[in-house]
């Protein structure tokens, strides 16, 4: 073996040892799927009125977060210019959904991520400021079996998610 081989060789040797050491890590990281939760939008016929009593879309948007605290505390105006950074530390995830019309029922299904314990909704109400924009809620222990409900009123939203009771709890 020529010396410029053993140059190269010990070179590559080098390479993957130092490659290897950045690669390895003592601490695993672990994948948390996504629970699939039932989401059901439902809208009266009468959302968003304007002034020519036409009802008219609204946007929906969906937020799953650790703690309920900032999005309690905040306005209509500062979630929907700056809700990622009033949000910071609580946001796990954020969905728009399409624009939701008067009348409408839609199903779909949310993927909720493991580290969320609360679902909050901001509707864009045209008259935001008399409106009902924004509702909450903590998560049930298993979101998977039972739906979240966002209901759309005239001006107002409202977010559930009914638990039923057993059979043996009725009496």
């Amino acid at each position: 073996m020529s010396w410029l081989n053993r140059i190269r060789l010990a070179a590559i040797s080098c390479c993957a040892l130092v490659l290897s050491a950045c690669s390895s890590s003592s601490s695993t990281t672990t994948f948390a799927p996504t629970l699939k939760v039932p989401l059901v939008v439902e809208a009266s016929k009468d959302i968003n009125v304007f002034d020519d009593e036409q009802a008219r879309p609204v946007v929906v948007r969906v937020y799953q977060l650790q703690d309920a605290g900032n999005f309690q505390k905040a306005d209509f105006i500062s979630l929907y210019n700056a809700d990622q950074s009033v949000l910071a530390d609580s946001l796990v995830d954020l969905q728009t959904l399409a624009p939701v019309l008067p009348g409408e029922l839609r199903n779909l299904t949310l993927d909720v991520q493991q580290q969320s314990r609360f679902i909050a909704v901001l509707v864009e109400f045209a008259h935001y400021e008399t409106a009902t924009a924004k509702a909450y809620m903590a998560l049930v222990s298993d979101p998977e079996e039972y739906p979240v409900y966002i209901h759309i009123t005239k001006q107002k939203v409202e977010l559930t998610q009914p638990v039923s009771k057993s059979w043996w709890n009725v009496f």
